[in-house]
């Protein structure tokens, strides 16, 4: 895993657009994209799992990965983890997660979209 300070993102939910975040204030609970400053209900937060996909792309929570084997993945933040949870079973609220999402990244994955910008992905799972 690479070595990195702590780095988000955020989805603008009624612009549909993904933006950079510069900071955080979580007590007034707001982040600042470009001098531009966003409410949290106005965005979804993810942060950067530390990793990159096999293009050099950095993966972050809500990205939707694709495997050597063409499964796909998103990685989910439990337990202190990154964990990997595949697409086409993410509505089971009792799924578990297939593995540490580490072992997809090593295997050599690849960024095909987002749950946002891309979520048709996560209605097949096969669906690209």
């Amino acid at each position: 895993m690479e070595n990195s300070r702590f780095k988000f993102r955020a989805w603008e939910k009624n612009m549909k657009i993904m933006m950079p975040v510069e900071n955080i204030d979580f007590l007034a609970k707001q982040i600042n994209t470009n001098s531009v400053w966003r409410m949290f209900h106005e965005i979804e937060l993810m942060q950067f799992t530390g990793l990159k996909d096999k293009n050099g792309v950095e993966i972050y929570e809500g990205d939707i990965v694709s495997d050597q084997y063409a499964n796909i993945y998103t990685p989910i933040f439990r337990n202190g983890i990154y964990m990997a949870y595949n697409v086409e079973y993410l509505h089971l609220t009792e799924q578990e997660p297939s593995t540490q999402f580490n072992v997809v990244w090593k295997n050599g994955c690849e960024i095909i979209g987002s749950i946002y910008e891309k979520p048709e992905l996560l209605e097949k799972g096969e669906n690209r």
